[in-house]
């Protein structure tokens, strides 16, 4: 490099003296003295030979000292008796021998001097040019080192990595730096799963293990303006002004297994498997005796984007929120559903007079502890006496007032009837099919004719009611004793079934009087064996006056909305006419 330089010093220096030796040649060449010039040697006569002399003092034109052309010499005289030395040549000093007499002179041709002034300007304009071009040579060059030599051993301008300017850095510098921000952008990097705005996962790069490898990145910055001869590098590094090269180095390595087993236990925390709704009691002591539990949505997560995501946000390092959307799974059945399986198809009740006795009350309150609860099956059929069994004292009954053909008497189990007609009325109203059913003998005071269904467990005789759920679905009793709402004084025997939705469409029970019939004039006379009434022969006790019979029909509407749809006749019962009835004492006083 240092011969470069002193190279170039001696072809500047070169140049500069240019103009000054092109001056002096012109100088020479415009002068047209015919004097004696610089290394002139005129000619001598040889000696013996005879010659002329100069008048004294005359002066040659041109003659002078040499090298001196401005300075003339002056010849002495010759003195008497002096002998003359014949020089060989022109010294300074000499005195010149007299010449021969000179011919007459000749007429000179006048010489053009436009072609030494059209050379010399010719030679002015190459050596112009030669000295312009070689000092552009030298400022192109001049330029290019300035350029390019003071980052020979640092990153050129205008080169990027990771955003940060290398400019000026030596390669360790650079790496240091670049290092450094990696580090601090590792440690400030996490990634958050969050679903329904809670977080269920953190993924940052200490669990990843994550390094960064630097080392090709770093070696294709530093090719930027150091590859190449020097003029290439110096339009590269003009080219970086123009376009800066920018590069990243966030391609980090790790273990990846992490996200994937990271992603199947968030996979195995969002998931749930759609659950339908069910029905998990029925409790009878609730307004609405049904209490469900609720359907459950299902979810599932596809987890393939969600790691793809993850791993172009550790790629670029990138740091942010995912927001976990799994798929909901519709379950089959839900509760809004299911409640249409158990909706109230009929509820009806009876008032218990207010002479009813406490023993009556609780015969009631006994049967429907067995029918309270009971769910009957689509196709199934309810049997009163097998599902309340043999009203005895054992089975929790107790000796109360019934009905026996018009007379109230003492029986164990007084009041089942009322609890087996209000059953009867429901299972109507519900749309049930009745199986079997017979009505008292007389009227009965807690419902009209034709309404009534009566039931009997005797020694010899058995009077069941019966009816059978012609529903697709269950259906749930509900029978209890409560306070009437409309009179808090009275009791009131209340059932209630549900079942299937039956929409729009409700029951009635309808009852109409086909004709009377006339009572016997003739009394009926009974002993009584027990002295219930009278104890000996003379003595009578009417119980009963006598009463007229009736023949009712009944029927079942139904109606959808408001509007009568069907009537269907359900039956023809028939109450016989009763006479006056006497109870006659048998023992005798």
């Amino acid at each position: 490099m240092p011969e470069k330089l002193n190279a170039s010093k001696r072809r500047s220096s070169r140049y500069e003296q240019m103009p000054e030796r092109v001056e002096n040649a012109a100088q020479a060449m415009q002068n047209t003295s015919t004097g004696v010039m610089r290394g002139y040697r005129p000619s001598m006569q040889a000696a013996g030979q005879p010659g002329y002399s100069q008048p004294n003092g005359q002066r040659m034109p041109g003659q002078g000292v040499p090298g001196n052309p401005q300075m003339n010499y002056t010849q002495s005289p010759i003195q008497s008796g002096q002998s003359r030395v014949e020089p060989t040549g022109a010294y300074r000093g000499f005195v010149m021998p007299n010449p021969p007499e000179p011919a007459p002179p000749k007429k000179k041709k006048k010489k053009s001097k436009v072609l030494p002034v059209i050379l010399t300007l010719f030679l002015l304009a190459a050596l112009g040019a030669g000295g312009y071009y070689g000092v552009q040579a030298y400022t192109k060059d001049k330029t290019i080192r300035d350029t390019v030599d003071p980052y020979e051993n640092l990153f050129c301008p205008g080169v990027y990595v990771d955003g940060i300017d290398l400019a000026g850095m030596t390669p360790e510098q650079a790496m240091n730096s670049v290092q450094s921000q990696i580090r601090r952008r590792n440690d400030a990097w996490n990634v958050e799963l969050t679903y329904q705005n809670q977080t269920v996962a953190t993924i940052n790069a200490a669990m990843l293990g994550m390094s960064v490898d630097v080392g090709d990145v770093m070696n294709h910055a530093w090719m930027q303006g150091h590859t190449g001869t020097k003029e290439e590098r110096y339009q590269a590094m003009l080219q970086l002004r123009e376009t800066p090269y920018e590069a990243y180095t966030a391609v980090p390595s790790g273990d990846t297994s992490v996200i994937d087993t990271l992603m199947q236990q968030v996979k195995a925390g969002i998931e749930v498997a759609p659950q339908n709704a069910e029905l998990v009691a029925f409790d009878t002591t609730q307004s609405y005796p049904f209490i469900f539990k609720d359907e459950v949505f299902g979810r599932t997560l596809d987890i393939g984007p969600i790691v793809d995501e993850l791993y172009r946000k550790v790629a670029l390092l990138e740091s942010g929120t995912i927001e976990l959307q799994p798929e909901t799974i519709e379950p089959q059945v839900r509760k809004n559903d299911l409640i249409k399986h158990y909706m109230l198809r009929s509820s009806v009740y009876t008032p218990i007079s207010k002479n009813s006795t406490e023993e009556r009350n609780n015969n009631i309150r006994r049967a429907f502890e067995f029918i309270n609860g009971y769910v009957l099956k689509p196709g199934a059929t309810f049997s009163f006496n097998n599902v309340v069994g043999e009203r005895t004292e054992a089975n929790g009954f107790f000796p109360a007032i019934e009905y026996a053909y018009g007379e109230h008497v003492m029986g164990i189990g007084g009041g089942v009837c009322q609890a087996s007609t209000t059953l009867y009325q429901a299972a109507v109203c519900a749309g049930l099919t009745i199986v079997k059913r017979e009505p008292h003998s007389d009227a009965v005071n807690y419902t009209e004719y034709g309404k009534d269904a009566t039931v009997y467990w005797g020694d010899r005789k058995k009077i069941d009611f019966s009816f059978r759920n012609s529903t697709d679905e269950p259906i749930y009793l509900v029978a209890s004793v409560e306070t009437d709402p409309t009179n808090k004084r009275r009791l009131i025997a209340k059932i209630s079934m549900y079942g299937k939705d039956m929409g729009d469409v409700r029951y009635e029970i309808e009852t109409q009087e086909v004709s009377t019939i006339e009572p016997p004039t003739e009394p009926k006379y009974i002993k009584d064996t027990n002295a219930t009434y009278v104890t000996y022969s003379d003595q009578q006790k009417s119980v009963s006056k006598a009463k007229e019979g009736h023949i009712i029909q009944s029927y079942r509407l139904e109606y959808t909305g408001n509007v009568l749809t069907n009537r269907v006749e359900l039956y023809r019962d028939v109450y016989e006419a009763q006479p006056e009835r006497i109870y006659v004492g048998v023992k005798s006083r």
